[in-house]
């Protein structure tokens, strides 16, 4: 399944840098679509990725993790990404 995480800019500096080595560590199937926000392939579920994420946040950190479906539209994307979202 895809994972959509996403996360709110106060993430700097370390907590940053903690965030995206979780991400980087557990979810080598990933698009870093924008600047806050990931897409991974996964078996977890959200409240998991959630808590695999939490040691890198601090209490006034957003995070957001929502399971994708199989329908989606965009513009812009590369017919890389665009394969990879048609992936599961």
């Amino acid at each position: 399944m895809k994972v959509l995480i996403t996360y709110d800019r106060r993430l700097l500096g370390t907590r940053f840098t903690k965030l995206k080595q979780l991400i980087d560590e557990h979810f080598p199937s990933r698009w870093h679509c924008y600047d806050s926000s990931y897409i991974v392939s996964t078996s977890l579920g959200v409240t998991q990725v959630r808590e695999l994420l939490l040691p890198a946040l601090d209490t006034n950190d957003s995070l957001l993790v929502i399971e994708l479906g199989n329908k989606w539209a965009g513009i812009g994307l590369s017919e890389k990404n665009r394969s990879w979202l048609d992936l599961d």
